[in-house]
């Protein structure tokens, strides 16, 4: 109970600042209105999480630090291995998923597989400067999993996206506003997520 209540912190401290600063670019350059606004909102949720589970180091944290495994599937072959790819896989389809509902371009597979990928590397190269390691493993499997997520999401919406006239989400590009969707979570990670949790660490309640 007591990681789980730790697990919310490490969420709350991130989403506290992410969420308000979403809110406002999604008011200012589109809509914040029905299903789209709790899709959005929840894509920048599991941002927050995600890229805490990654270990983006904050801010203070960071160092070169490398830790590189660039020959795939070369890990014992154990149950646990298996494991953590399928974990892997499962932790970007989220990411895959919300991507074409959210934004038009991305209903075609190859870009968010591709965002999918380009996300993952760059997850990768940032677990150089943190005590985490960059394994291509990771990289392949998040890849995967970007394009399971686009799968579900074209059988369950894809005959809506046909029929779908209505203007877009977002008045700029998809491509600028997915990047700054993408960026407002990752910065309040480096940047501030740690000195929030800290306060909240240091209430009565944790003495």
């Amino acid at each position: 109970m007591r990681n789980l209540m730790y697990m919310l912190i490490d969420l709350l401290s991130g989403a506290i600042v992410a969420l308000p600063l979403a809110w406002l670019f999604l008011r200012l350059c589109g809509n914040r209105r029905g299903k789209r606004f709790l899709l959005y909102s929840l894509f920048i949720l599991y941002l927050c999480k995600m890229f805490d589970v990654v270990g983006i180091p904050a801010l203070q944290y960071v160092r070169w630090d490398p830790n590189i495994s660039l020959i795939p599937l070369t890990d014992e072959k154990n149950l646990r291995f298996f494991l953590q790819l399928g974990l892997n896989a499962a932790m970007f389809a989220p990411f895959g998923f919300l991507l074409p509902v959210l934004w038009r371009k991305c209903r075609k597979w190859n870009v968010t597989v591709l965002s999918g990928f380009l996300l993952s590397l760059f997850i990768e190269l940032i677990q150089l400067f943190s005590s985490r390691a960059t394994d291509v493993d990771d990289l392949l499997m998040n890849t995967l999993g970007a394009g399971l997520g686009y799968s579900l999401a074209r059988i369950f919406f894809h005959k809506k996206w046909t029929r779908d006239t209505a203007p877009g989400t977002f008045k700029v590009s998809d491509s600028l506003s997915l990047t700054v969707s993408i960026l407002i979570p990752l910065l309040t990670i480096v940047l501030v997520r740690t000195p929030i949790s800290d306060c909240i660490y240091r209430l009565p309640l944790f003495d």
